[in-house]
């Protein structure tokens, strides 16, 4: 039998744990749900807009404390989202249209925007969270100011709003 140094153990264990803190299983469906009604507010806003799709991004900051939206053409800003309209992006229409439950969707990007800013040694008012579809696929990146730092999963972002 091979000896395997404590050193070893203590690595491989933390590489575990580490792989267990991430795992999530989407009991409810939340996730398909939530990429369902990005897709889906991206082409009404295009067909609103006479936009294609694959141009438009949104960028979510947090400024002041406050959670900010802008919807781009690719790099030209073209309008504020307000919070209302924010909430479509993550729920159905219906339920966006509750005031509580925009709260809690603009608490739930904060808290999001600053665990992530923690966990990466960044400066909450420099990160951007930019969404995008693109081949109806949902990608989620962040950036520090202009420099990219990470595609985010969707499992991540939404864990935040359970």
């Amino acid at each position: 039998m091979k000896k395997t140094s404590k050193n070893t153990l203590s690595t491989f264990s933390q590489k575990i744990r580490n792989a267990v803190t991430d795992l999530s299983v989407d009991i409810f469906g939340y996730e398909k749900m939530v990429t369902k009604n990005i897709i889906q507010n991206t082409a009404f806003i295009s067909s609103k807009t006479k936009i294609p799709k694959a141009r438009l991004f949104l960028k979510i900051v947090q400024k002041d404390h406050t959670i900010k939206a802008y919807l781009f053409d690719q790099s030209k800003a073209i309008q504020a989202i307000p919070t209302k309209e924010l909430a479509y992006f993550f729920i159905d229409r219906e339920t966006a249209e509750l005031s509580r439950i925009q709260n809690k969707i603009a608490f739930s990007i904060k808290k999001y925007l600053n665990d992530f800013a923690l966990k990466n040694g960044l400066n909450v008012e420099n990160l951007a969270v930019w969404i995008h579809v693109k081949d109806e696929k949902v990608i989620i990146d962040a950036f520090d100011k202009d420099q990219f730092v990470k595609e985010i999963p969707m499992s991540s972002l939404i864990k935040f709003f359970r």
